[in-house]
């Protein structure tokens, strides 16, 4: 993937670069019940499938962030032009091989090449990624699971590939007043957290992120269905 190194004399955050990396541990993690009430009834309604249309939306909320594409190499940093999602393709063993699809392409061409990576992916031999890894965007789901924070393992100190994992989604009634009537209605959440490096992305870029999910959601159209 095509990047840029970043000018460290002009960029603003040197000294909060410095900070963190001088840090033993300078990850910060955030997780926030994303409300996917309309996205969810839209979603099921076309029959599209759940994971692949979330991580299109992660992957487009993340890439609509900077920070989420700058990457900490040697003492400076670069700004890679698009990172693509890197996630699990679970084998019948009950472990797993590593898939890479573009997300940078309409929704319908991404779910078809999501198909065919991921059947290429159960019959890899080894565990490897395709590409530079550090370009990547490290994706996953624990389906099984609500849960309200986590965290990731990491290399050393210096690694900077954001991680959004999110888990299995809960729908709660509720009731409100409409027009004089009570009415019930339906929440569905779903947990997202985030692992990044403190040393690049601050709590500002990290609520760019999940507002930008909130409208990659909102936005997402499911025009056939497949």
């Amino acid at each position: 993937m095509n990047y840029k190194t970043i000018d460290m004399t002009k960029y603003a955050r040197k000294e909060h670069f410095d900070h963190f990396r001088s840090m033993v541990y300078p990850f910060v993690t955030m997780t926030v019940q994303v409300d996917i009430s309309d996205w969810i009834v839209r979603l099921k309604k076309a029959k599209y499938p759940l994971f692949l249309c979330f991580q299109y939306a992660v992957s487009r909320a993340a890439n609509a962030v900077p920070e989420f594409r700058q990457r900490i190499k040697g003492d400076g940093i670069i700004e890679y032009d698009y990172c693509n999602p890197s996630y699990t393709v679970a084998l019948p063993d009950e472990t797993y091989r590593y898939c890479l699809v573009n997300t940078d392409q309409p929704l319908e061409d991404y779910l078809a090449e999501a198909k065919i990576k991921q059947e290429k992916a159960l019959h890899d031999e080894h565990l490897e990624e395709e590409g530079e890894s550090e370009s990547h965007l490290y994706t996953s789901v624990v389906p099984w699971q609500d849960f309200t924070g986590g965290t990731m393992p990491y290399p050393s100190s210096d690694f900077s590939v954001p991680n959004v994992v999110w888990g299995k989604y809960k729908s709660e009634k509720y009731l409100v007043m409409e027009g004089g009537n009570i009415v019930e209605k339906t929440k569905t959440t779903i947990p997202v957290v985030v692992f990044v490096n403190h040393a690049l992305i601050d709590g500002l870029h990290i609520f760019k992120f999940y507002s930008n999910l909130d409208e990659e959601l909102a936005k997402m159209q499911f025009p056939v269905m497949i």
